[in-house]
């Protein structure tokens, strides 16, 4: 089918030209454009399948988006499905433009709006509904806007399309960068112990060296523990004893390293992943993406991190939090594929270290916590993405070394400096159909705000 923003002076186009227009299915979303582009000389193509029905104002709402973004090569937007009574049932909420998440699952959106310029140069190349969405959207996601409206109602048992991840190629041995893994800590040998062992035992990748930061430690368990751990030489031990300032601990000792790059990494986590610093690599090389985070676990196997959404608890928050990994919502599931955020958690994060040190490394006015996300907000500023790799994962006993009631009020306060915007006009990618009062992922109730106070 095909849409004329123009129509009617406020995009809408009628159900009688609607239905004159229908493209029949074709096998593929090529195909359906391809007919179309023959068919109709319309600036915009709207393609949907047989048997998908459209929301009464679906076309005026698309119409409206090409209008207000004339720049936009593909238009996309929500769904749900219809039983055999004609309930609706299953909304799938996506996200904004992510594109580190369509390009390792297949978007299966119910209904596009494609422009004909943009489309025609590429729709007669052979490939899946994915590669076409990827070329029109662009690799940085910036030819796409999306819809946060369900607007499409699939038929049941029409599946939402999504794929496995695509794995990336790695690089050759002889290029292979140098990764150095941070750990500060104070006391709790036995959190230590368990993560160290797992860094050492537990990776794959050759050229890695791990830095203890010792913040102060009064245990005297610590001493001949530490000093075990520094008989291997991808070792190193560092004493530092200012007051407990997270921001500046990891500074200092990215400030001391020589590695391409770098991973930040709690003394409360655990590797379950053996490829893990390989597979986190595979995405913080590229030159677009800033920091790289995988899925953390709470030892029940719940989901503690799979990425963070700025206005979650009036702050920043985790989706996907205390569900299983496949545990299905609006939203998707934590385990979907690798998806793009605001901001990933420094409880283990991976980013080179050029651009860390670029965009000023942690603030240090975050004492213990919220500087994490305001280091990946200054990423993202500088034209990099964040992301999470749900099928790398670790053990992650959340607070375990530190009281999470302790948060210094200071943090609140450069919190609300660093992530103002964010809290008040909305996450671009979270939906805002979804609670921020949780981390559920579930619809927002009735009367409950869009936007945190």
């Amino acid at each position: 089918m095909a849409v004329d923003p123009s129509h009617g002076g406020d995009s809408e186009v009628t159900r009688e030209s609607l239905a004159r227009q229908r493209i029949p299915p074709a096998g593929t979303l090529e195909c359906s454009i391809v007919r179309a582009l023959g068919e109709t000389r319309s600036p915009w193509i709207a393609v949907t399948r047989a048997g998908d029905r459209l929301a009464p104002m679906a076309l005026e709402r698309l119409g409206q988006a090409a209008k207000l973004s004339p720049e936009a090569a593909v238009i996309t937007c929500d769904d749900d499905t219809t039983d055999r009574k004609g309930r609706r049932t299953v909304p799938v909420l996506r996200p904004g433009p992510s594109p580190d998440l369509w390009r390792g699952c297949d978007p299966g959106f119910a209904l596009m709006l494609v422009a004909r310029e943009a489309a025609a140069p590429v729709s007669e190349a052979a490939g899946d509904p994915r590669s076409l969405f990827a070329r029109l959207s662009g690799h940085d996601g910036a030819g796409h806007v999306h819809v946060p409206l369900v607007l499409c109602h699939r038929q049941r048992g029409r599946p939402g399309g999504r794929g496995e991840q695509e794995r990336l190629a790695r690089r050759g041995a002889d290029d292979e960068p140098s990764v150095e893994v941070i750990v500060a800590f104070r006391d709790r040998p036995e959190l230590l112990e368990r993560c160290v062992r797992s860094v050492l035992q537990g990776s794959t990748y050759e050229r890695l060296t791990l830095r203890l930061v010792d913040n102060g430690s009064a245990d005297s368990a610590i001493a001949p523990l530490v000093e075990r751990f520094a008989k291997d030489p991808r070792v190193s031990v560092a004493a530092d004893d200012r007051p407990f300032n997270f921001s500046a601990l990891n500074n200092a000792a990215a400030a001391h390293s020589q590695a391409d790059v770098l991973v930040f990494l709690n003394n409360d986590t655990e590797v379950i992943t053996p490829g893990w610093i390989e597979e986190l690599l595979a995405e913080a090389l590229r030159p677009e993406v800033g920091a790289v985070a995988p899925m953390l676990l709470y030892p029940d196997g719940r989901v503690q991190h799979a990425g963070v959404a700025v206005g979650i608890h009036g702050w920043a928050g985790h989706p996907f939090a205390g569900l299983k990994p496949d545990e299905r919502t609006p939203f998707g599931a934590a385990s979907d594929g690798t998806r793009n955020w605001m901001a990933v958690t420094g409880a283990c994060m991976m980013v080179e270290r050029g651009k860390f040190h670029e965009v000023g490394g942690f603030d240090e006015s975050f004492a213990v916590g919220g500087g994490d996300v305001d280091l990946c907000l200054r990423l993202t500023a500088a034209g990099y993405r964040s992301l999470c790799v749900p099928h790398v994962r670790l053990i992650h006993d959340e607070s375990a070394s530190r009281d999470p009631s302790k948060v210094p009020p200071g943090d609140f306060e450069a919190s609300r400096r660093s992530y103002g915007a964010f809290r008040t006009v909305g996450d671009p990618f979270y939906h805002p159909a979804l609670t921020l009062r949780d981390t559920s992922c579930r619809l927002r109730s009735a009367g409950e705000a869009p936007s945190p106070p």
